[in-house]
């Protein structure tokens, strides 16, 4: 994830105003970021990801696309994991263009996490909240079915109409990358389900995981199929550290930075995004056996791929953290 490292309003501060962004901190904080990708890839991770936020300054990713672009140059064996495009607020004929195209330069190592956004998200491009939820079903519809499509098509539909759909290049995986959908909802669930999605859960309690999973998997029998682990995404923050308490102080020592900048910064709030429950602590942050258990937690509630978000620390200690884990949690994660 590609955070800026300096002064800068907090995660409930919506929108942050641009005069906290320094150019050559901003400018850095991409240039860790390409490093600590290339690093992931070199380390032996299963995929590096990006993700759409704006008007703020702790995921500096508004298009996630140009970021993933980047990647390709510098990633050469994982997967480029797109979590994800903000469906609502970009025409979904120039998304699956552009998704194309993606995974025509990486070679087929795109997967995509298409996602409907957070109401302070949508107000950035003044989109309505209110039609985001069939704007999502409905532009992932027809993602889906220009990818698939051998000849062109009209779209005549409730949020989208377009006279001609024909896109190129395809994708290079067939007959389209590896998706996903939102796990957050029973609606979003049952969506996914039909189609053959797999579904992704941030930052939830192991609990109600479970339930979730439950859920999409019933629906999927219903729809007359059977997902495997792999269609069951966790995300969550990571910070591993040689022991709980070491992690712990170090948690602390960061955020109590972060408030003390935040302090002296005065701005107006929209509020920040409204999340499903969230686990009382970060869900990997910890000592390597520590770490290890919650893994092992997660495979029982039937999630089968975990994507970390190495953002907490300064530059030096989330690279620390990233060998760490590689050195100490990974070998005992990846055959679980």
């Amino acid at each position: 994830m590609t955070g800026y490292d300096g002064p800068a309003p907090g995660i409930e501060i919506w929108p942050a105003a641009p005069l906290h962004c320094d150019r050559a901190t901003a400018r850095a904080a991409f240039e860790h970021s390409l490093m600590m990708c290339g690093k992931a890839d070199a380390l032996g991770f299963d995929w590096v990801s990006v993700s759409e936020h704006h008007y703020a300054p702790y995921i500096m990713t508004p298009n996630p696309c140009v970021m993933a672009g980047a990647l390709t140059h510098i990633v050469k064996r994982a997967r480029i994991a797109l979590l994800g495009p903000l469906v609502p607020l970009i025409n979904p004929i120039r998304l699956a263009e552009e998704l194309a195209m993606l995974d025509m330069l990486s070679g087929g190592r795109l997967v995509v996490l298409f996602l409907r956004g957070t109401p302070n998200e949508h107000r950035t491009y003044d989109t309505g909240s209110d039609g985001t939820r069939g704007m999502t079903q409905e532009g992932i519809e027809l993602i889906l079915k220009a990818w698939r499509a051998d000849q062109p098509f009209r779209w005549d539909g409730e949020h989208f109409q377009f006279s001609t759909v024909s896109v190129w290049p395809r994708p290079l995986q067939e007959p389209h990358p590896l998706i996903y959908g939102s796990g957050n909802s029973e609606e979003s669930i049952a969506f996914a389900a039909e189609r053959r999605m797999g579904i992704a859960f941030s930052f939830a309690p192991p609990e109600m995981v479970a339930k979730w999973v439950a859920l999409y998997r019933a629906a999927a029998a219903s729809a007359g199929w059977e997902p495997t682990a792999d269609h069951v995404l966790y995300r969550g923050i990571a910070y591993p550290a040689s022991s709980d308490a070491q992690a712990a102080d170090d948690m602390a020592a960061f955020f109590e930075r972060k408030q003390a900048e935040q302090a002296r910064l005065q701005q107006g709030a929209l509020g920040g995004p409204p999340v499903v429950p969230l686990v009382s602590e970060p869900y990997f942050v910890g000592g390597p056996e520590t770490l290890v258990g919650r893994f092992e937690t997660l495979r029982d509630c039937g999630v089968g791929i975990v994507d970390l978000a190495f953002g907490v620390g300064s530059p030096d200690q989330r690279e620390t953290a990233l060998d760490l884990f590689a050195e100490r949690v990974m070998p005992e994660v990846k055959g679980m």
